[in-house]
């Protein structure tokens, strides 16, 4: 191998690991010490897990948040301390609301929706 070869492999082993370090220490990071997580399941009473499901989270004061659930169910919001409603509305199913949930920072917060089924109306046509 070369003196140029060398010195090119040399290079790259001390200045590769110099330039990920900062990447590396930003992924280990842990999240906002000011923010919360919320997260929870949407299932149906049967508990079959209910997908496509709009999920809404309102704090007291501010802006909503809406995700869809995934194909497991599931949830997830990550939202500063405070005070929150959760909705829930999937087709075929009555809406959910749970008010009043308190968020305290650095929490991992889980609230599941348990949907109950929509009524359903029947019409039907007399004649005589």
């Amino acid at each position: 191998m070369s003196y140029r070869m060398r010195w090119l492999v040399v290079v790259l082993i001390l200045v590769v690991p110099v330039v990920l370090a900062p990447f590396t220490a930003m992924a280990q990071q842990p999240p906002s010490a000011s923010s919360a997580t919320l997260h929870g399941i949407v299932m149906d009473p049967d508990q079959a897990l209910i997908p496509g499901a709009a999920v809404t989270l309102t704090p007291a004061s501010g802006r909503a948040q809406t995700t869809t659930s995934k194909s497991d169910g599931t949830y997830s919001f990550r939202v500063p301390a405070g005070t929150y409603t959760l909705s829930v509305k999937a087709t075929g199913f009555a809406s959910f609301a749970k008010p009043a949930i308190q968020v305290a920072t650095g929490a991992n917060l889980n609230v599941d929706a348990t949907m109950a089924l929509a009524e359903q109306e029947q019409q039907g046509n007399v004649t005589t």
